[in-house]
């Protein structure tokens, strides 16, 4: 007999980790829509997101912020982060092609990485958040740090929308993104939109690790290496270079995921991911949705 009851709350757990991963997501597939490579380096961003909101909310360098301020102020550091990064390591190799742009990622990945692990050690850390009791509405749990977090994730995700349908620097993205030779005869700064896409992408990465941290801590500094692979089957399930594809596919992840950790084993719950994007690049590899933002 069905638990229907366990079944619902499956569907909303997915839900709540799918929110998650939509705003990582996004975030990946809006660089790759403009700059046209995979950065590897994506998921360093998760994680400086993470370990700043941390910090910043005070666990260590002597200044408190509230929580809200602190990922706020987080997001925007790691958004000027991912402009430096660019600026330094992919704009000077950006014509020689993607090959030397991705492998540059993944040295950039490593390098992110080991400094933050010489800096905040290898142990794990979590958010100072209060403990929540549940609200159960028809048998299914949920408490407002998770209705917060799906909240958090809605907005971001109706923000892209509005910033990419009513807005010049969305549509000199799109334009950038459909034909750069193309957008620069137009008059489009394309440099510029390519380094405010890279502040938006990295920023969206932040928020998607400071989530992922609320939900699901304790973290290290490996989270968003770990977590890459997830928004990498999500942004390719929707068809990478399209943020609404990456908000549906995030979802569809986040559903197997959770029905997958529930019904078979929650051992495997990064192996469910990689087997959709292993799928994916098997039988639709430009995703549900292919084609340019």
């Amino acid at each position: 007999m069905v638990d229907f009851a366990g079944f619902l709350q499956t569907v909303v757990f997915g839900l709540i980790e799918g929110s998650v991963i939509s705003v990582g997501a996004v975030g990946l597939t809006l660089s790759y829509g403009v700059t046209r490579f995979i950065n590897f380096a994506y998921g360093e961003f998760l994680t400086y997101g993470a370990y700043l909101a941390l910090f910043l909310s005070g666990a260590g360098l002597g200044i408190t912020f509230p929580l809200p301020v602190a990922i706020v102020v987080s997001v925007a550091v790691v958004g000027v982060l991912g402009v430096a990064v660019s600026r330094v390591f992919f704009e000077p190799i950006a014509e020689r092609g993607p090959l030397p742009l991705l492998i540059t990622s993944i040295g950039v990945a490593f390098v992110l990485r080991n400094v933050l692990t010489a800096a905040v050690g290898v142990n794990a850390k979590q958010l100072d958040l209060p403990l929540m009791r549940g609200t159960q509405v028809f048998g299914v749990q949920a408490t407002p740090i998770e209705a917060a977090v799906v909240a958090v994730a809605v907005a971001t995700m109706l923000a892209i929308h509005l910033l990419l349908s009513r807005t010049i620097l969305g549509k000199t993205m799109r334009a950038t993104s459909g034909n750069r030779d193309l957008a620069e005869v137009a008059g489009v700064d394309t440099k510029a939109v390519v380094r405010k896409t890279w502040f938006i992408s990295a920023a969206a990465g932040a928020l998607a690790g400071v989530l992922y941290a609320i939900l699901f801590a304790p973290f290290r500094p490996t989270v968003g290496f770990n977590y890459l692979i997830v928004v990498f089957a999500a942004t390719l399930l929707g068809g990478i270079g399209r943020p609404y594809g990456a908000m549906l596919g995030a979802f569809i992840v986040g559903l197997a995921t959770q029905f997958g950790t529930a019904y078979v084993s929650a051992n495997y719950s990064s192996a469910y991911a990689f087997l959709i994007l292993v799928g994916v690049l098997l039988v639709k590899p430009d995703g549900i949705r292919g084609g340019e933002i």
